[in-house]
């Protein structure tokens, strides 16, 4: 039988004769193993997280013949007070260590767990981290590998499938080029990382909360939008510009006054006929782009246009109120920037056709401004995605979402060209028209990379920036700073 089973390659191997194991935590192995005698110990290794407990547990069940296991170094992770915590107290009915909470790998049997720990002599010795200390801790142990099961002890293993990966309570910033790219992104991290929770209807949903979209290139012309066949709104039903001016279908819900038959309001209607206090939801009177539009070009730096579809005198206690509540546009250099705020959003379903509906809406008010048409945000507070819906939005994922090369990322922070300049690394910083804003320097990935996090906008650009350092590192280490350029693989031959 091949052991250890598992992270074999991470493991340093001492005696088959010793029945003692070493648990060093967080403590480097080469500081420590160089110094022990090999006839003192089995087996040494690291214990870096909780879930790494139940490897740990896997690697003696399949060897038993560890009777001593001395544990030492520095707990950074709490995962050897897990350890302690199995060995002394169990695990309880749902397979978590009592006092510590620890879930154990399901396929590990709670008597098999038992026998372990009645087999299995815990020597705490925490925080002992030098090896002139460890060392003498083992030599004054000296136990014999002694079996205590008939066989080893082989457990299946399955890899976690997670039902939601964590992400951050709230707060998500997303971009993307087109509204069909950002689309897919949203299905993509709502799938992947919304908490499943329940709702006011029959259906559970996927939530993120307080998701920032921001599109950059769409077009503004709904004859050139990014819609593609297979998203749930066919092009008709989302509707066209007409010769006269006006639109058809849910653009024309979104972008015009009147309600649709058999709605109670439409976004159009909010818009551009808001109603006064107290009236009904379509006996309105103010047409609030038009106030926008007044109020931007009344002054370029206003910050007070703002549409509002929220009517507190209708809205409070409505069964169906509005999920687009706010809109702001600003103009900033001579570009028409639109901000909009959704209390609730449906992802799969709404998303995309409400982001067709303002842009198309941002190139209006931004001809009627003579500006050109910048960037659209959307905010949702639950961005979420029903369960009726999920198996459609994998499938779309699955078919159609491919993440962003990184060399194609455009990161608003500026771009970076690396070059070694013995006896350094040097990165120059460029802002997106090109213009050199500052220089860096330094010997090591390291060190640059500490320096230009606050320069990095975006994470893909992160992962390229790094990947470049440790290139340039590792040529300027081996005495060949020729062999590195930007982008290019080593030329080490």
């Amino acid at each position: 039988m091949f052991w250890p089973l598992y992270f074999a390659q991470s493991l340093s191997l001492g005696s088959a004769a010793s029945g003692v194991g070493l648990c060093l935590l967080w403590t480097p192995q080469d500081r420590v193993v160089p110094a022990l005698d090999p006839a003192s110990y089995a087996v040494a290794g690291n214990l870096y997280s909780r879930d790494g407990v139940s490897f740990l547990l896997r690697n003696l069940l399949a060897r038993p013949t560890i009777t001593d296991l001395v544990l030492c170094g520095k707990d950074m992770t709490g995962s050897g007070a897990a350890l302690v915590a199995l060995l002394r107290e169990g695990i309880d009915a749902h397979g978590r260590i009592i006092g510590d909470g620890t879930r154990l790998h399901p396929e590990l049997p709670p008597a098999a767990i038992e026998l372990l720990r009645r087999s299995v002599t815990l020597h705490d010795h925490r925080d002992t981290v030098r090896p002139e200390q460890i060392a003498p801790l083992l030599n004054g142990l000296r136990r014999p590998a002694v079996a205590w099961a008939d066989a080893p002890l082989i457990f299946p293993y399955s890899e976690p499938s997670a039902d939601a990966l964590p992400a951050a309570e709230a707060g998500l910033l997303l971009r993307a080029p087109t509204i069909r790219a950002a689309y897919l992104r949203l299905l993509w991290h709502v799938m992947r990382f919304g908490q499943r929770t329940g709702t006011q209807h029959s259906s559970d949903q996927r939530e993120l909360l307080d998701v920032l979209t921001i599109v950059s290139d769409e077009p503004a012309d709904p004859a050139h939008f990014s819609h593609a066949a297979w998203m749930p709104l066919d092009r008709a039903s989302l509707g066209e510009r007409l010769p006269d001016g006006s639109y058809t279908g849910y653009l024309g819900q979104f972008l015009q006054a009147a309600p649709g038959a058999g709605v109670s309001y439409t976004y159009g209607s909010r818009l551009r006929a808001f109603p006064p206090t107290g009236a009904g939801p379509n006996d309105g009177t103010l047409d609030q782009i038009a106030a926008m539009v007044a109020d931007l070009r009344a002054s370029e730096a206003s910050r007070r246009a703002v549409a509002v579809l929220w009517n507190p005198a209708y809205d409070a206690g409505s069964a169906s109120p509005p999920c687009l509540n706010l809109v702001q546009a600003r103009l900033r250099d001579g570009c028409l920037h639109l901000t909009a705020y959704f209390r609730s959003h449906d992802i799969y379903r709404a998303w995309a056709d409400n982001a067709y509906g303002l842009r198309a809406l941002q190139g209006e008010i931004a001809a009627a401004l003579a500006a050109e048409v910048g960037e659209l945000a959307l905010l949702s507070h639950s961005a979420h995605i029903y369960a009726h819906d999920w198996a459609h939005a994998e499938e779309l994922v699955a078919h159609h979402y491919r993440a962003a090369d990184p060399h194609q990322v455009r990161d608003a922070r500026g771009a970076f060209v690396i070059a070694i300049e013995p006896p350094e690394i040097v990165v120059r910083h460029y802002n997106l028209a090109g213009e050199h804003l500052q220089t860096l320097s330094g010997s090591t990935a390291r060190e640059l990379g500490l320096a230009l996090v606050p320069y990095v906008g975006e994470l893909q650009h992160g992962l390229y920036l790094g990947r470049e350092l440790q290139k340039a590192e590792f040529a300027l280490t081996l005495g060949r700073p020729e062999a590195y350029r930007q982008d290019r693989p080593l030329a080490l031959d």
